[in-house]
Parts: C-alpha cells; sequence; structure tokens
C-alpha cells in the first residue's frame, strides 16, 4: 500500500543570510500541505529552531521532521570565484542523495519530491540532464535565484557559453517538475530554454520579534538619540555598502540629525585595494568616535536569530536597499513592507522595479551618494521625487509575498509529486 502522507526533502547546502530563514519557512508550508519533511543543512540544530519558529500553530510538528547534517557547499576550484564547478556540482547531486537515502532508512520514510530553496547551488558548469536521474533518483524542483543570464543582450556566441556555465540544462531531466522563481521578468526565455513551467514565488519573510529587546537594538537607539537611524544588515559589496558609508560621512559632515546602523557580518574579503583602504578607515574613525553617527563593527557575527534580526529592522527609520550590480529579488523589501519602513533602493532591475510599482520608497542610480542624500531627505518627511505625498503600498506588497501565496504554490506541488 502507498504511504498516504507524502514525504518532501528539503536541501540546502548554504547555511548564510537569509537561507537559514527560507529554510524554516519553506519547511513550515510542506507542512501545512500536510506533508513530512526530510531536511539536509550545514546546521540542523538551527534549522530546528527555524522551522519551529515558522510552525506555530501547526501541531505536533516535530514528529512529522526528520533532519540530517550536510556540509556547506565549498566554492568553486576556479580561483574561487564561482558557487560551483563541475566537480563540486556533481559532488552536491551524490550528496543530497546520499542523505536523504540515508534519511529514509532512518525513518521508513519515502521522499516524493526534493526541494531545493536555492537551486543555483546545483546547477553551475553541469549542463547535464542526467546527472539529477543518476545522483537523486526522485522527482525535484526548487527556486531558481540568480537566473538574470536569460535577459537577451550580447553576443549570441557569449550568450551561449554563459548559458553553458551556467548549467540551465540540467532542468532538461524528465525528473524535474517545474522552476520557482522569485523576479518572474524572464519566465517565458527560461520556459523556453528549459521545456519546464516556471512559476512566480513570493518573496516571503519571517516577521516574529524576541520577547525581550536585544542590546544591538538598546544601544543603538542610545546612541541615535532621537536621530533618524537608516539602516542595512549584512553587508556584502553587493548590497552599495560602500555608497552608504560615503552617505553617512557627506551627512556627519553636513551635521544632519541622521545616525547609519551597519550591522550583521563584514566580509573583509570582498573588499580589494581602494576599497578596502576605505573600509579600514571608515571603521577607524568610527571606533575612535570621530564619526559618531555611524554604528560599526566589521568584527560583528552573524545576527543569530530571525527574531533578533527583525527586532533590529524595526528599529529603522529607513531601509538601504540600493544594491549595486544586482539583478535579483531582495527579502530586505519584504522586511521593509512587513514593518512598512520606506526604502532606499537601485533604479532598474527587480528591486527598481518593485520599489516603483508599491511606490515603498524612492529609486536612485547605482552607486550614487549624491541622489541617495536626497532620496532620504525626501522619505524622511514622506515626498516623492516630484514633492508628492509619497503614499506607499505596503498592504498590496505584502499581499503579493505573503506566506499565503507560499502555501499555495507548495500545496499545488506536494498535491502533485
Amino acid at each position: 500500500m502507498p504511504d498516504p502522507v507524502k514525504t518532501v526533502a528539503l536541501v540546502d547546502p548554504l547555511w548564510v543570510g537569509h537561507h537559514p530563514m527560507y529554510f524554516g519557512q519553506f519547511a513550515a508550508s510542506f507542512l501545512r500541505a500536510g506533508a513530512r519533511v526530510i531536511g539536509l543543512c550545514p546546521e540542523p540544530d538551527a534549522a530546528l529552531r527555524e522551522i519551529g519558529e515558522a510552525s506555530e500553530g501547526i501541531e505536533d510538528w516535530q514528529s512529522h521532521v526528520h533532519l540530517r547534517y550536510m556540509p556547506a557547499g565549498a566554492r568553486s576550484f576556479l580561483w574561487g570565484r564561482f558557487e560551483g564547478d563541475p566537480l563540486r556540482t556533481f559532488q552536491r547531486w551524490l550528496r543530497a542523495g546520499d542523505g536523504i537515502d540515508a534519511a529514509e532508512h532512518e525513518t521508513g520514510w519515502h521522499t516524493d519530491l526534493v526541494y531545493f530553496p536555492y537551486l543555483d547551488s546545483y546547477l553551475r558548469f553541469l549542463p547535464v540532464p542526467g546527472i539529477p536521474d543518476i545522483a537523486l533518483g526522485r522527482p525535484w524542483s526548487g527556486l531558481y535565484l540568480r537566473n538574470h543570464h536569460h535577459q537577451p543582450n550580447g553576443s549570441s556566441l557569449h550568450a551561449s557559453a554563459r548559458m553553458f556555465a551556467k548549467g540551465d540544462a540540467i532542468f532538461r531531466s524528465p525528473l524535474c517538475c517545474g522552476i520557482g522563481v522569485l523576479d518572474e521578468r524572464f519566465n517565458e526565455a527560461i520556459e523556453d530554454f528549459t521545456g519546464k513551467e516556471v512559476t512566480p514565488y513570493p518573496d516571503v519573510t519571517q516577521t516574529l520579534l524576541p520577547e525581550t529587546e536585544p542590546e544591538l537594538v538598546r544601544s543603538s537607539r542610545a546612541k541615535a538619540d532621537g536621530r533618524s537611524v537608516i539602516g542595512l544588515i549584512g553587508l556584502e559589496k553587493r548590497k552599495g555598502t560602500l555608497t552608504m558609508m560615503r552617505v553617512a560621512l557627506t551627512a556627519h559632515e553636513l551635521r544632519l540629525p541622521w545616525y547609519f546602523v551597519f550591522a550583521g557580518v563584514f566580509r573583509k574579503a570582498e573588499y580589494f585595494g581602494n576599497d578596502r583602504s576605505f573600509v579600514e578607515s571608515f571603521a577607524k574613525r568610527v571606533r575612535s568616535g570621530k564619526l559618531d553617527n555611524v554604528h560599526f563593527d566589521p568584527d560583528a557575527p552573524r545576527i543569530p536569530t530571525e527574531p533578533e534580526f527583525n527586532a533590529l529592522f524595526a528599529s529603522f527609520d529607513l531601509a538601504w536597499a540600493a544594491y549595486e550590480g544586482f539583478q535579483g529579488s531582495s527579502g530586505t523589501l519584504s522586511k521593509a513592507a512587513a514593518f512598512e519602513i520606506p526604502s532606499v533602493a537601485s533604479d532598474g532591475e527587480c528591486i527598481g522595479h518593485r520599489v516603483r510599482k508599491y511606490r515603498t520608497g524612492l529609486t536612485i542610480e547605482e552607486g550614487n551618494p549624491e541622489q541617495a542624500l536626497e532620496a532620504i531627505e525626501r522619505m524622511l518627511v514622506g515626498k516623492d521625487w516630484e514633492g508628492a505625498a509619497l503614499e506607499p503600498d505596503y498592504a498590496g506588497f505584502r499581499e503579493a509575498h505573503s506566506i499565503e501565496r507560499l502555501d499555495s504554490i507548495l500545496a499545488r506541488l506536494v498535491a502533485s509529486a
């Protein structure tokens, strides 16, 4: 007799940034769809906490979840520049299959669907549709984030080489049962190339707050001392960290009543040459007290839990989303809509498109601190570029990127597995 309860294996080899939150949200959504969840990730204990926070109201959810450790994915042997190469991408498929086999042996469950909340790690430099059949042997799907090479540009030869390196041909696997994306602008091109249905997903977020206010929130509020707070959490270079630092320096020179919070992990290896020298000089001025409108600790650890992240984010008067060289969706906008905080964002691409559509902030040219300064001035008094009221549609954004939409999409996927 076939098992009436379906099982989904949730697999993610990365545990940075928003990956833990997404892991918890997707697991909870599959649980609400009536499925059991096998979870493979680098930090099972942290995953259990994330799932618990996202599974509020689900009765006895622990008995429907089995977690196993899986090593974090290594960087490419191609100078460490990429998240995959033919060997390491293939190894990830093998590890996923082996981990699921072991979990099935331990639980007696049969996996009906394998789901990758970050498919990108399983594609790069491996455009071979037969690989999932060999290594996994089960129906699979997932969320594909960095798919913007499907935007037409450049020569046909360059486009072909790029498509080969990205590995999208692996989607032609007969076991692939659909592709999810957060940025829906290239769905038709992806469908034409892969022959698979592409589904636009909401960029969901978690909004729980901790029972007690974290020390970082208290200390930042005290240091701000009534000044408007402009905040960024996670200090990757692509998030426009350097541009926000330049805005902070100008605001200090002009004695503007603003306070800038640079929180989360700073990865020094992302910054080279003059950029690194600039950051080191900036950090030195903060430590000395000469730059008294900034919180920045380059040695800070990752904010440990999503509720603590939320508490800090909710303390901002304005969120920084002026990313640079980045085409995709951003959870920053979902957080900002959840807590009804306007955002300064880069024009163009997915982030700029959404901010303009829902009027949840103002957009600027990438890397333009002068425009950012003016945008902040306008938003803090609720005005747009024309001087009219900003009138953000936070409710519309929340509805478009709701947990309910995610639940509906994943419930259909489970039912078809």
